[in-house]
């Protein structure tokens, strides 16, 4: 997961360690290594906030890769890259050796 920071232009400087449970859909669950302030600018709203999703009002659609949210200017909608999916999938599939405790 530290390669996707990385890849995302981020160090594990910018992670606040705050270890949230992540429940799959089928069940799993899995422990995320913490928090990073991500600055977003999508369709005219620019945005500096952890929970995103939450703070934008948007409603995320991960069947159809979308997410939609209101603005100023009306709904707006994001659509997603489904390579771009599949390639992000498979970095966070990568087993990572985790700090100890």
């Amino acid at each position: 997961m530290l390669e996707t920071l990385k890849v995302m232009g981020f160090s594990e400087k910018d992670l606040t360690t705050k270890e949230v449970p992540l429940v799959g859909f089928s069940g799993e669950t899995k422990h995320s290594l913490g928090e990073i302030v991500i600055p977003t600018y999508a369709k005219g709203v620019n945005k500096q906030v952890r929970p995103w999703i939450h703070e934008m009002k948007a409603v995320p659609s991960t069947y159809h890769q979308c997410l939609k949210f209101p603005t100023p200017w009306g709904v707006q909608e994001i659509r997603g890259d489904q390579e771009e999916a599949k390639n992000c999938y498979k970095i966070a599939l990568k087993p990572t050796a985790r700090p100890p405790a």
